[in-house]
């Protein structure tokens, strides 16, 4: 096969993954946005559509700063790319008469689905480029879709899926051979910074890779110019909001040592929450088979993956995370090269790699279907002392979401069959009492768009078939793209056996 037929393949997998897996996420899109982070950082871009400004409506949680006014104290990148989809469910709302936050927030959404399924295109893409085979980096890509909390996470509005695919779109250009691609690397790395300060770790480690492959001092210190670039932008957001450069709003002093050693380990083995990047994400174990194999084939580009991996998990380490997570949210940005390193494994182990992607579709689908902080809110709602104990990252591990998910997810269901969904929307943004979070309304309904759809006058049967035939064409999609990894003369012989 010559090699522009090759790179025809390659488009054409590569856009059936990003398609496909869109297509698939879409009919499992969220209905709302439930959760502080969340919430607040949806709040900065309906400001920025609504009013030209970060400082947040009246109303809303957050810190005091310039001229009294209150502004989040998260990352300003998500909120700025989600503007526009802001915007359009702004005027969406309007028109059909729905309560505009939820017209909003769902559209908001879309941009987790979007990002994360181009990110999982990268994924095979970063395959490729580190010796692995078409087959196997479209499983790979698949692996990274449905079998890891990325699954989990391009359903919420977090910074993580942003920094996730500038990260994996860092690695595909970083491992180019095109001066354009490493420019764009270096303008990501601080643009990274914007989308969360973590990725503050990607300028050293891409500079320190280029200054390996010998390229010139032009290229190797573009990721660290992009980086100073970057915290230069931050810093004047900081000053923005609160007057000062070095004020952020967040608790600095929960970057500490103490317990580190425990949260490094616990990130990748224990099922505590916060933790199990083996637990909720199984296919990432064969990426230590793929590094192995990796570090023959193309020995630097592996090391990069790597050190990209060992940055951002021992960064978060020293941070004592301690909120309502599924699964080692911090370590989302790490999954695109863990996985792709998992299309290195030999063919005759992919049955390996799709088992564990089916075992981490099991445990992350209940996810689907209801919010994951329902089981959290149903430990608060009962006492106190159970959610402590299911927040703690080495704690009993049978009180950890892992294996609690399901039965939280079959309790939201019941709620939403046995409640009015009409009745629950016309209650919205009236809070729940004290110590009774389960009864928000948003962990009373299915949580998918198209439960909401009677607001709008439309039947919910509508929107199940809709859903239904979205995810019908998303798996054609996945299957044509599959078709574009077989060689032209492999794909003759099989045709010809078929007829």
């Amino acid at each position: 096969m010559n090699q522009e037929t090759s790179n025809r393949q390659i488009f054409k997998m590569s856009l059936a993954l990003g398609v496909g897996i869109g297509l698939i996420y879409l009919a499992f899109l969220k209905p709302g946005i439930w959760g502080i982070d969340g919430t607040e950082m949806f709040w900065v871009s309906h400001s920025l559509v609504t009013k030209g400004s970060f400082a947040l409506p009246e109303g809303a949680a957050g810190i005091v700063g310039r001229g009294g006014q209150t502004f989040a104290m998260r990352y300003p990148l998500i909120s700025i790319l989600a503007a526009p989809f802001v915007a359009i469910g702004l005027f969406l709302g309007t028109l059909f008469h729905v309560p505009t936050r939820y017209a909003a927030t769902i559209c908001a959404l879309l941009l987790s689905v979007i990002l994360t399924a181009i990110t999982a295109s990268l994924v095979a893409l970063i395959a490729l480029r580190l010796g692995g085979s078409k087959k196997g980096a479209y499983l790979a890509a698949l692996a990274f879709a449905f079998g890891t909390i990325a699954l989990v996470y391009s359903r919420e509005f977090f910074a993580e899926p942003v920094l996730a695919f500038i990260t994996a779109l860092m690695l595909y250009w970083g491992m180019g051979n095109d001066y354009r691609e490493h420019a764009g690397a270096s303008i990501l790395s601080g643009l990274s910074i914007l989308a969360k300060p973590a990725g503050i770790i990607l300028g050293p480690i891409f500079s320190a890779y280029f200054f390996l492959k010998k390229y010139p001092w032009r290229i190797i210190l573009g990721p660290i110019i992009g980086t100073a670039g970057g915290v230069f932008l931050y810093l004047c957001y900081n000053f923005l909001r609160f007057e000062s450069f070095f004020t952020t709003g967040q608790n600095s002093e929960r970057f500490q040592l103490t317990g580190m050693p425990e949260r490094l380990i616990g990130m990748i083995l224990s099922p505590g929450t916060g933790g199990g990047l083996f637990w909720y994400c199984p296919p990432t174990i064969l990426a230590i088979w793929g590094f192995r194999r990796g570090l023959r084939i193309k020995p630097l580009e592996t090391w990069l993956v790597a050190g990209v991996f060992l940055a951002y998990w021992v960064l978060h380490a020293f941070w004592a995370f301690r909120g309502w997570n599924w699964g080692p949210r911090f370590l989302v940005p790490v999954l695109p090269g863990l996985l792709a390193l998992t299309a290195l494994i030999p063919k005759k182990r992919w049955d390996l790699l799709l088992g564990l992607t089916f075992l981490g579709l099991f445990f992350n689908a209940p996810t689907l279907v209801a919010y994951y902080q329902r089981y959290f809110a149903e430990l608060e709602s009962k006492n106190t002392i159970y959610l402590l104990e299911a927040l703690d990252l080495w704690g009993n591990p049978l009180v950890s979401p892992l294996f609690n998910g399901w039965a939280a997810a079959f309790n939201q269901l019941g709620d939403a069959f046995s409640n009015n969904v009409q009745d629950v929307l016309n209650n919205v943004g009236g809070p729940p009492g004290e110590g009774d979070i389960v009864n928000s309304d948003l962990l009373k309904i299915v949580a998918v768009w198209w439960w909401v759809l009677p607001a709008a006058g439309i039947p919910i049967w509508v929107g199940f078939f809709v859903a239904l035939l979205l995810i019908i064409l998303g798996i054609w999609v996945l299957r044509w793209g599959w078709l574009q990894t077989i060689d032209q003369e492999q794909w003759i012989i099989e045709n010809e056996e078929t007829e």
